[in-house]
């Protein structure tokens, strides 16, 4: 259905401290911690004098599918509190965001979530108030910077002949009158802005990156259906392509030093990559003989010594289900170091079988956090795989959202 894009202005009551980012000139392309409340620091292998820091989360905000709102964890799987979330239909981790930090004490970080009530709308939770911060006709996706309060979505509009899509920029203050920042006309393939994560300096949002992803498909997908990989950089209002149709970007590590791709050839031979953006090295993993359907997703470890995906076989829609799939992680320097069947994972779980997981984040360097529904598409539930002694354990009952940083 066909709506036009409004703006509205809002008065949010709420005293936060917000940076405000430089914004460039609209630009079109025709191209068709555990708990701790620090940073951790690593030294940098490549230079001893330099240190890279980066974020563990604190929290899990999990649908547990109570339809009152979403739930925050800590990272042991005790609720912590629940945040109401009315009108928000589907949340997952494209559509959700926790605009800052989490503080000691009571939880009042504002959570931003894409409604599609009329009007269709990103809301906001503030303390359980909830108001809506800018109206969204034609959403596609959304995505903040790791505790911090800047978001950036897109929405598109498809005409007979292209398909327009948007990319907004801002933070509660700003998002409901800025304008887009970059637009994309589209009469090639089709495909709409997607934007899969935010570059930030002192307080600056600098950098947007996304990929160009496919809008109106449905089917036997498993995997992220994208296409290349773009920042657009908001210092100089340039659009950069960093990795072409080969790719198609399945995740970037917390640092956006590296990229996760599938890849497929004129063959139809599927394969799966990872990308270093600084250097152009690239690590392939050679994808188990098993996996006819391909591998997909990609996320990193917070010190980007691992990556873990998702490989796949079969169908679920095949007249006798044959779906199988299994997580592997590799070393973003080569090699794989764990390679789990659903199979080999249900028996640890005590379960029958596993129609559907995939990995969707780290708790901290050694841990990953993966999806896995259990004997039916109603049950899911959050499990840690640890790599020091290979324990599979489940935490969570619900799907899961996104973190929550300190």
């Amino acid at each position: 259905m066909k709506k036009s894009l409004f703006g509205v202005s809002i008065l949010i009551f709420v005293t936060l401290i917000l940076s405000a980012c430089n914004f460039a000139s609209n630009h079109s392309d025709d191209t068709n911690s555990t708990n701790s409340d620090q940073a951790t620091q690593i030294n940098n292998p490549e230079n001893s004098d330099a240190t890279v820091t980066y974020k563990l989360p604190k929290l899990i905000l999990v649908d547990t599918g109570d339809d009152y709102g979403l739930t925050l964890f800590n990272l042991q799987g005790q609720p912590i509190t629940e945040l109401k979330t009315p009108g928000s239909g589907y949340t997952s981790s494209n559509n959700v965001h926790i605009t800052g930090p989490i503080p000691e004490g009571p939880i009042m970080t504002p959570l931003v979530y894409h409604s599609f009530e009329n009007p269709e709308s990103l809301l906001v939770n503030v303390n359980d108030s909830i108001s809506t911060l800018v109206e969204t006709p034609m959403f596609y996706g959304l995505v903040g910077a790791p505790g911090e309060a800047f978001i950036a979505y897109s929405v598109y509009e498809p005409t007979s002949e292209s398909v327009r899509s948007d990319l907004y920029l801002g933070n509660l203050e700003t998002i409901p009158t800025n304008g887009p920042v970059y637009s994309l006309d589209n009469n090639t393939d089709y495909y709409v802005i997607n934007p899969l994560g935010i570059t930030t300096e002192s307080g600056i949002a600098t950098k947007i990156w996304y990929t160009h992803s496919a809008w109106g498909i449905g089917g036997d997908i498993i995997y992220p259906v994208n296409q290349s990989l773009y920042s657009f950089d908001m210092t100089n209002g340039n659009a950069i392509q960093h990795l072409d149709i080969n790719c198609s970007a399945q995740g970037l590590s917390q640092n956006f030093i590296w990229a996760a791709c599938r890849a497929s050839d004129s063959n139809g031979n599927q394969g799966y990559f990872i990308q270093n953006l600084e250097n152009g090295n690239s690590v392939n993993f050679p994808l188990d003989p098993t996996s006819d359907r391909g591998a997909g997703f990609g996320v990193f470890s917070p010190d980007d010594t691992y990556v873990a995906w998702l490989e796949a076989s079969g169908s679920h829609m095949a007249e006798v289900p044959d779906y199988h799939s299994r997580i592997r992680i590799g070393l973003t320097s080569g090699g794989i170091v764990y390679d789990q069947a659903d199979t080999a994972i249900a028996i640890a779980l005590g379960i029958d079988s596993i129609p559907y997981m995939k990995p969707v984040g780290w708790l901290d360097t050694q841990t990953l956090l993966a999806e896995v529904n259990l004997n039916d598409y109603g049950n899911t539930t959050l499990i840690t795989i640890t790599l020091s002694n290979g324990s599979i354990n489940k935490i969570i009952d619900g799907r899961f959202i996104t973190f929550a940083y300190p």
